[in-house]
C-alpha cells in the first residue's frame, strides 16, 4: 500500500518486514519492525533507543534470493518514545556522506 502525504517528496510504501540496524558508532546490531520504506528514508520500531543524528546502517532482506538486499547508510531524524517500542524514522544518506 502506497501512502501520499503532502509534506514528502516521494511516496511511502507500507512494509511491514524485519530489518537489521547497525548503530556504526559500535557495530551493535538490532533487529526491529519496518513500517513503511521510501525513496529518502524508513520508519521502524524498536525496543533500543536511539538517538537523533545517530548514524546507521539499514538492511532489509529480500524475500527472494534473486533480489539483492537492500543496504542504505542512514540517520536518525526523529524518535517517538512509547513504553516498551519506540517510532524511529531515518532518513537515507548519500553514499558519499
Amino acid at each position: 500500500m502506497l501512502l501520499d502525504d503532502e509534506r514528502r517528496d516521494f511516496m511511502r510504501l507500507v512494509a511491514e518486514t524485519e530489518v537489521s540496524i547497525t548503530r556504526l558508532t559500535s557495530g551493535q546490531v538490532i533487529a526491529a519492525k519496518l513500517i513503511n520504506l521510501s525513496a529518502s528514508g524508513c520508519a521502524f520500531y524498536t525496543d533500543k533507543i536511539l538517538d537523533p543524528g545517530e548514524e546507521l546502517e539499514i538492511l532489509v532482506r529480500s524475500p527472494s534470493e534473486r533480489i539483492d538486499p537492500l543496504r542504505r547508510p542512514a540517520r536518525v531524524a526523529r524518535v517517538s518514545q512509547g513504553e516498551s517500542q519506540h517510532m524511529v524514522g531515518v532518513e537515507f544518506l548519500n553514499d558519499l556522506n
